[in-house]
């Protein structure tokens, strides 16, 4: 029987969506069962903001205080998660919420920076017309990541989530 890898740093993706907040049930059991550091990551696109008509200034600008409001939001919805990391039992949690291009940190940077040996993400945390415009941030991440990536598409009793 093959054995399996004993991750050491955990990377979850968040991004506010319910599937992230699958993952991050996941990626607790996960961290917990290998005593792994757990790292609760959130990559914020500027140019998505842009697109979703938040600028004050016209085109290609992004008002500071949008992206401070949105940082801020998705900080708190971070440390929520950690909170729960650290009250099922982990040690070690770190929460990184930053400003890029989401799939470029997610496969490639985010990894590195963090030592990351596992990945785990939602299926997907975009709507139908989002993945159609600009491609799932899950499916890049399986193709350009170095490190194992876990994608959910199950609850913690491994039952099919139902996306629609």
């Amino acid at each position: 029987m093959a054995q399996l890898s004993n991750y050491q740093n955990v990377m979850v993706g968040v991004d506010g969506s319910k599937q992230a907040k699958r993952a991050v049930q996941k990626a607790i059991a996960v961290a917990k069962r290998n005593q792994a550091t757990l790292y609760i990551v959130s990559v914020l696109n500027v140019s998505e903001l842009t697109s979703l008509g938040k600028s004050r200034f016209g085109f290609g600008a992004v008002d500071p205080e949008v992206l401070d409001d949105f940082k801020h939001n998705m900080d708190q919805v971070a440390a929520k998660y950690r909170d729960a990391a650290v009250q099922a039992g982990l040690k070690h949690v770190e929460i990184h919420v930053t400003f890029g291009n989401s799939k470029l940190e997610l496969a490639k940077n985010l990894p590195q920076l963090l030592g990351a040996d596992l990945i785990v993400l939602g299926a997907t945390g975009a709507n139908v017309v989002e993945r159609m415009m600009m491609g799932s941030n899950a499916s890049y991440v399986v193709t350009n990541a170095a490190v194992d990536v876990l994608i959910v598409r199950t609850d913690l009793d491994n039952q099919q989530i139902k996306v629609f």
